[in-house]
């Protein structure tokens, strides 16, 4: 067996697959880390109404790249998983309620693209792959493949900080890699 077969082996399993390795990274119970590596944006900037306005939370959204593959920003409990897979909701064991949503109207793809690897009521560890979105079939459906991260009850906080931030620019945006913090909460 050649290098390549050994290294594609540990990624796929026999009945063909793919398996999606945990991204380790420190983390602490109060910050939000990213899910996937990309260009960071406020909220604002994302084209969606509710989106922007903040009515999902209070967080970031992020410009992907890379594999495609979501990863928990937080380690805790999986609380509310969509049909369509476009999103995903964690709950922490000191409450930070955590809302992924992949791109913009991409609920209208019925899940087409996207492939949810836990499930509602399943614990998940920081790092740990959620799911897996095909960025080039989001394109191809004519929806943008921003990913908004968000903490959904900002009003359990007496302060969130927005700490996703990096020294690392592309066009004036900075960059933000897989684990980087991005929210920390703060109780009192």
């Amino acid at each position: 067996m050649g290098l390549f077969e050994k290294i594609k082996s540990a990624f796929v399993s026999s009945d063909g697959k793919v398996t999606h390795p945990e991204a380790t990274f420190a983390t602490r119970p109060d910050t939000v880390y990213a899910p996937v590596s990309g260009v960071l944006l406020s909220l604002q900037e994302v084209n969606d109404q509710v989106i922007s306005a903040g009515l999902l939370g209070d967080g970031y959204a992020i410009l992907p790249t890379g594999s495609g593959v979501l990863y928990a920003p937080v380690s805790g409990r999986v609380s509310v998983v969509t049909v369509t897979n476009h999103a995903i909701g964690l709950r922490t064991d000191d409450g930070i309620e955590v809302l992924i949503h992949i791109g913009i109207d991409t609920v209208k793809m019925d899940g087409k693209g996207f492939t949810r690897l836990v499930e509602a009521n399943d614990e998940v560890r920081a790092g740990q792959p959620l799911m897996t979105f095909d960025v080039e079939a989001i394109k191809l459906a004519g929806y943008e493949e921003v990913v908004a991260c968000v903490i959904s009850n900002p009003d359990a906080f007496s302060n969130i900080e927005h700490v996703g931030d990096s020294g690392t620019l592309l066009g004036g945006r900075p960059l933000v890699k897989l684990g980087d913090p991005l929210l920390v909460a703060r109780k009192a």
